[in-house]
């Protein structure tokens, strides 16, 4: 992965037309119930042979958590805490590649209270998308309980619309992180964060680097 690429795909995605991406949003059988399946530990991505990342460890943006904060009054750490799945060290310092939801010692998200999403309006966009991603061939599916109830065609262009302009803001993130990381980024490096560890880690979120306690 390089930035010459990742530019690539963001001016291709800027020149798709997001209404291409209906008809395989459509024949995906998806509709959100609010279920909340997505928002607990469900299964686990293996990312390296050391890393298994649980599949509601939900990486956002920082507009995203600003948005949560404003919204229900909350405070930054009340909302996210550092990737630790997606972790580098340099013999110095723990880089965290960005933040994720909190989640709860039941290991679901902490916004998911009473068989419901307690932050539904002002969800991030992962959320928004979910259970679709752009993959190399177009509209991806991730895993869901619920494909099983056609959306109606107007909701799958809002959904549409929403799942390009999530792509291009995480592509440009991700090129704002390697412009932050530099020579220290490297997936052959990548870590998670040792359990138990009490310490700093200096969070990369593509805006800035900020120094947390964990």
């Amino acid at each position: 992965m390089d930035t010459v690429s990742l530019r690539g795909r963001v001016e291709s995605l800027i020149h798709a037309h997001s209404r291409d991406y209906v008809p395989d949003i459509l024949s995906s059988g998806f509709s959100c119930e609010r279920c909340g399946w997505c928002c607990c530990e469900n299964f686990s991505i293996r990312i390296t042979k050391d890393i298994l990342r649980p599949s509601n460890a939900i990486s956002i943006f920082p507009d995203d958590i600003r948005r949560i904060m404003k919204g229900k009054g909350l405070k930054w750490d009340d909302v996210v805490q550092p990737d630790i799945y997606s972790c580098l060290s340099d013999g110095d310092k723990i880089w965290a590649i960005g933040w994720i939801l909190r989640r709860n010692d039941g290991r679901e998200c902490v916004f998911y209270r009473d068989g419901a999403c307690a932050i539904y309006e002002f969800r991030p966009m992962i959320c928004r998308c979910y259970p679709f991603f752009m993959g190399k061939r177009g509209v991806e599916v991730m895993h869901c309980e619920r494909l099983e109830k056609k959306m109606a065609k107007e909701n799958a262009e809002e959904m549409a619309l929403m799942l390009k302009r999530y792509e291009i803001k995480k592509l440009r993130s991700y090129i704002s992180i390697m412009a932050q990381l530099g020579d220290k980024l490297s997936f052959a490096n990548l870590r998670m964060l040792p359990r138990g560890y009490e310490g700093e880690v200096f969070v990369c979120d593509g805006e800035r680097v900020v120094r947390q306690r964990t």
